[in-house]
């Protein structure tokens, strides 16, 4: 008589999991088509993740989801990779019950992740392509910049203003504030003298220099 083999075969079925991802650990809840199998913690690994679905699940088609938040689209682009299905979904888009609000804990958020996601009530959010997301980044960290130089500026001056140094009408002038001779003007004349004061604002427009240099480039 010929023996039964008893691997196990997932092979055609649909496993769901729900990723509620923290810096030092995720909550994983995972679903077959027909119950729950269980949630747990894990390392924030996804290779780890994966390892699972296989050794558990082998020749399933994997379907995972997380929330959209501070690991950005790393984990999806490395999931993807992993030949995984996932989506990257807005919190505000996932359905919550009355109860889930009143008891919200990382376990009770994965399971509502995974459930949603088998019932088909989630929709991802468009993920640009990597190239694209690095020039995104670099964008982002120059308007930053940006406003970092608008906040120095406004530090110099609200010092004059707290320590009674009125800004000579000739800097008041459209492209004279924050010249070069208005620079100047602050290193020198507007604190005469080595006392601390004058050492404040050398470091401000020391400040103003350093990040203007940066733009510039």
């Amino acid at each position: 008589m010929q023996k039964q083999s008893s691997a196990l075969n997932f092979k055609g079925q649909n496993i769901f999991v729900g990723i509620d991802v923290h810096l030092e650990s995720w909550s994983v809840s995972i679903f077959t088509e027909h119950y729950e199998h269980k949630t747990f913690q894990q390392p924030p690994e996804e290779k780890a993740l994966v390892d699972y679905l296989k050794r558990n699940f082998p020749g399933a088609n994997y379907y995972t989801v997380y929330e959209a938040g501070f690991c950005g689209f790393r984990l999806h682009n490395s999931l993807t990779e992993m030949e995984v299905k996932n989506i990257v979904v807005n919190p505000a888009d996932v359905p919550t019950s009355q109860k889930e609000n009143v008891f919200k804990r990382d376990p009770v958020d994965s399971r509502k992740l995974g459930r949603s996601l088998r019932a088909g009530a989630l929709i991802g959010i468009f993920v640009p392509d990597t190239e694209s997301l690095k020039y995104r980044a670099l964008i982002r960290h120059r308007a930053a910049m940006v406003k970092d130089m608008t906040r120095f500026k406004q530090r110099v001056k609200s010092y004059l203003y707290f320590n009674g140094i009125k800004i000579p009408q000739e800097f008041k002038k459209q492209g004279s504030y924050f010249s070069k001779r208005y620079l100047k003007w602050l290193k020198e004349e507007a604190f005469p003298g080595l006392g601390p004061d004058s050492q404040t604002i050398q470091y401000m427009v020391q400040e103003v220099e350093a990040q203007r240099l940066i733009l510039l480039k």
